[in-house]
């Protein structure tokens, strides 16, 4: 009830007060959050030393300290964009997004057999979504539930004002499979597997825990993949980087597909590292599902 509470008012504050005075309190809490959680501070800057290296930086503690900062802190204003937009007008999303390669979208659908979206917690993934139901693309997306059904309904809500059909992990498959034959979207985080498998994949150098949900359904049903990040500007504004379609076909295996889409993943997170959500430690050896399981064992 207390968490429900706290991002009931987050969320009141972030549509009631003006932008700029959310962010600075986004900000300010942000920081206390960085300060005091130390377990997902040091997971954020294990990862940062990972996507660096890859990119054959090395940086000193002090500088990992200040980049995962800057990482919570744009989380912080992730969180007010999240409550502050809701269904976004074409008006608005000229205002507020350039779209970078929109024929990717066209050329994904071509085949008539629905999109897969393939994103990543970069950025910001919600309003990448909105911006594509603003658009008039029917999106699906497939959502973790929440702790508490009063919270899983909060964000529910938020999602389907943003004109979005949402699909409960763990029972999409069906319904994911419908919204293909009808050659419609469906929007899938790619960098976190919240499954009880462990299906590896490399990643920025090292083998992580990804997900493979995407490469099956593209497999199955001739979808095409369409990678797509929805990352903040310095003015605030965004940028929607879509990547050139991933088409299923002779000699496209699922290993093959995955690859691809973790080629995509090491571009955009390498250059936009501090936009990186992941409070868990990627590669860690086990899935987020598998992690939780082990946690109850060992409480």
């Amino acid at each position: 009830m207390l968490e429900y509470c706290a991002f009931w008012l987050a969320g009141w504050l972030s549509r009631t007060i003006p932008r700029h005075f959310a962010y600075w309190i986004s900000l300010r809490m942000s920081d206390l959050y960085f300060f005091f959680d130390r377990r997902a501070r040091e997971a954020v800057m294990a990862n940062l030393r990972q996507v660096m290296a890859f990119k054959g930086r090395y940086p000193t503690e002090r500088e990992l300290k200040l980049t995962a900062r800057t990482t919570f802190q744009f989380f912080g204003k992730y969180l007010v964009d999240y409550f502050r937009f809701s269904r976004l007008s074409e008006a608005d999303i000229k205002r507020l997004v350039v779209i970078e390669h929109p024929e990717y979208i066209d050329r994904a659908r071509a085949g008539g057999r629905g999109v897969i979206l393939v994103t990543a917690h970069l950025g910001n993934w919600e309003l990448g979504g909105a911006v594509l139901a603003g658009l008039g693309y029917p999106l699906n997306v497939v959502a973790l539930n929440q702790p508490s059904a009063k919270l899983n309904d909060f964000f529910q809500k938020h999602r389907r004002r943003r004109g979005m059909t949402v699909v409960a992990h763990g029972h999409a498959v069906k319904k994911l499979l419908g919204a293909l034959k009808r050659n419609e979207f469906i929007a899938l985080l790619a960098d976190r597997d919240y499954s009880r498998r462990n299906d590896f994949a490399p990643l920025c150098g090292a083998s992580a825990c990804l997900p493979r949900g995407a490469v099956w359904l593209a497999e199955k049903t001739g979808a095409g993949i369409l990678p797509g990040f929805m990352l903040r500007r310095e003015d605030d504004t965004f940028l929607l980087r879509l990547y050139p379609p991933i088409l299923p076909g002779e000699g496209m295996t699922q290993d093959v597909l995955q690859q691809r889409i973790c080629e995509v993943l090491e571009d955009a997170i390498s250059a936009y590292p501090h936009q990186w959500f992941m409070f868990e430690r990627v590669w860690d050896g086990l899935s987020y599902g598998a992690a939780v399981d082990k946690a109850r064992e060992l409480s």
